[in-house]
């Protein structure tokens, strides 16, 4: 028996369900006002204890929500379920985060939503690592009650023949930078010590990280570790590999690279990635999560990877009968020429020579109201001709100041610096464009209001990334910079963000540059491009801005794939090579349909 995606029968409890983020609720610093403005612990009733952390009973709830509302931190969530969800798949104790649902195991499955919904639960729960305790409170479940809950079916086989050994499971976590704090030693000594395939070489050359293998693990950048940890991976003599967020770290060439080796060495794949161009490429079919982060979610039935893809972009799950977003990310048709809008800046031929680097750079302007993207492999000068631009860096020849009185500019740099301020008042300290209203323009489509009172120091990579494209937008400006804003952030939040860029770029008659490895967000944000070519490291070329159908073209010739236009969504899908639309696409010599 084969299941898209399995739930088991819901029995007649509560559908509503509460949790509290242990990580904010501190009844030290507060008046208890969950407890004290409570109906129902104000007729009497033991609804809310108040401990080193409050708990609050469930079956008691009345779902009025004013506990969620007196919290001075936000700390509690109290939600209705929709009947659509089933019973619990997984829960992570008393008021702690709930999964329903379970994905079929079968062939290169994708796991798309946003981050906080469970994804990188159901790898855990895949790889033997958690064993899914059905809503109980207590730690794990008993794997007896899992085979029992799954007899009978396709998951049932997949959870005994884990629990027996008899199914290996590789795992290639999300975090790789934490790998040089694991393991000592050189790359050849790590992948040796896993490489039950012996092809530690051969994995290494068709990753292109053969030249690193005597380096020590600490010395690696994270793109390199992120390759290091795909190669520990595909090295395991596994039925089933794992893989959480390959892309990160790594530009496009390196991703379709990567995407092909996953390709070759793992016929049976679980891949969870947030560029959905690579996404696409990698898996035959997808679930997709939603529900509200870090506090339940839902994984969808099983679908083909370009419906389950489109539906998202969509926002409308159409078998689950379930609005996932309020409104859809359209692709529109390229011009295929420049438009006549007034330059916001010009800038001549400039070189900047760094000594071990040079990049040179044509001539260029920047118009109203349009979006330019930067596009190239890592380590050809993109950032280096941000810098340039904000005025952080002088040219080594041309006399390009951008940072002059006359054109305001607003930078969000590559990696972001966390400051220790609370980020309501890194908002203040900023020069706010009058033309904007921060709660609707900046808060809301970027999820910041709940970390207004919160230490910037202590924001995770995405959220920090969020508040650093809140802090760029939000001021008054000509030139907004932002390089590589999509780092850190999920599906979800990179379709909201990329909204948002185009939509203040084009209200605010501004323009906007953008560095981006996605290629389906350089596709939607960009009306034109600037291409990097060279050799990295050593020499960069940047182009003048191009049309983007004629930038993408340039750039994908050099990556040697071919994209297409799905014909529902109008988003960019990678070609398989040697397909027949590959091969038409390349007997024109045309490597992006626009």
């Amino acid at each position: 028996m084969t299941l898209s995606c399995f739930k088991p029968e819901k029995p007649s409890l509560s559908m509503r369900i509460v949790v509290i983020d242990k990580s904010k609720c501190v009844p030290k610093k507060c008046a208890s006002e969950c407890l004290k403005f409570c109906p129902v612990a104000r007729g009497g009733q033991t609804i809310i204890t108040i401990g080193e952390k409050a708990s609050i009973q469930e079956d008691l709830c009345i779902g009025c929500g004013i506990c969620v509302h007196k919290c001075p931190f936000g700390a509690i969530s109290v939600v209705n379920l929709p009947e659509e969800t089933g019973a619990m798949t997984h829960r992570y104790g008393h008021n702690g985060f709930s999964l329903f649902g379970l994905p079929s195991p079968s062939g290169s499955v994708g796991l798309l939503g946003p981050n906080g919904t469970g994804k990188s639960t159901l790898a855990r729960i895949f790889a033997g690592q958690l064993v899914p305790n059905f809503g109980a409170d207590t730690p794990e479940g008993a794997r007896k009650k899992v085979l029992e809950v799954y007899a009978g079916t396709e998951l049932g086989t997949h959870f005994k023949d884990l629990y027996d050994g008899k199914l290996r499971v590789a795992f290639k976590p999300q975090e790789v930078t934490v790998i040089p704090k694991l393991f000592t030693g050189t790359v050849r000594d790590m992948l040796a010590k896993v490489d039950e395939r012996g092809k530690a070489d051969e994995v290494a050359h068709d990753l292109g990280i053969s030249h690193i293998l005597s380096r020590s693990l600490k010395d690696l950048s994270g793109g390199e570790l992120q390759k290091v940890a795909i190669a520990a991976a595909l090295l395991r003599k596994a039925d089933l590999v794992i893989i959480d967020e390959p892309g990160s770290f790594l530009d496009v060439y390196e991703r379709i690279r990567v995407a092909d080796i996953i390709h070759k060495y793992a016929p049976r794949v679980f891949v969870i990635e947030h560029d959905l161009i690579m996404l696409d490429y990698l898996a035959e079919t997808v679930n997709v999560l939603y529900g509200r982060p870090g506090v339940f979610g839902v994984v969808s039935l099983r679908k083909n990877t370009r419906v389950g893809i489109n539906e998202f972009l969509d926002g409308f799950l159409k078998a689950e009968n379930m609005r996932v977003r309020d409104s859809p990310l359209k692709f529109l048709s390229k011009p295929s020429s420049e438009t006549g809008s007034r330059s916001i800046v010009s800038f001549p031929d400039f070189t900047v020579d760094l000594g071990d680097f040079v990049l040179h750079s044509p001539a260029g302007d920047l118009k109203q109201s349009e979006v330019v993207g930067i596009l190239g492999r890592n380590a050809l000068g993109k950032t280096t001709l941000v810098k340039v631009l904000a005025g952080q860096l002088k040219p080594t020849t041309g006399q390009f100041d951008g940072a002059t009185a006359n054109l305001k500019v607003s930078y969000k740099p590559q990696y972001v610096e966390p400051s220790g301020a609370p980020v309501a008042v890194l908002f203040k300290s900023i020069p706010v464009d009058p033309a904007i209203n921060l709660n609707r323009d900046i808060y809301t489509p970027l999820s910041l209001s709940h970390l207004l009172t919160r230490s910037a120091s202590a924001l995770s990579g995405g959220e920090l990334q969020r508040v650093a494209i809140g802090l760029c937008l939000a001021q008054e400006a000509d030139l907004y910079l932002l390089d590589e804003p999509s780092a850190y952030l999920d599906s979800e939040q990179r379709v909201n963000t990329a909204k948002l860029i185009r939509r203040l770029t084009q209200a605010r008659e501004k323009v906007a540059l953008v560095v981006e490895h996605d290629l389906m967000l350089m596709d939607y944000l960009s009306d034109r491009i600037m291409v990097f070519t060279g050799q990295p490291g050593k020499e960069g070329h940047a182009s003048s801005p191009l049309p983007s159908s004629k930038a993408m073209n340039l750039f994908l010739k050099e990556v040697d794939i071919t994209l297409r236009r799905d014909p529902e969504s109008r988003r960019p899908r990678i070609n398989k090579q040697d397909s027949n639309k590959d091969k038409e696409l390349r007997a024109k010599n045309q490597f992006y349909e626009a």
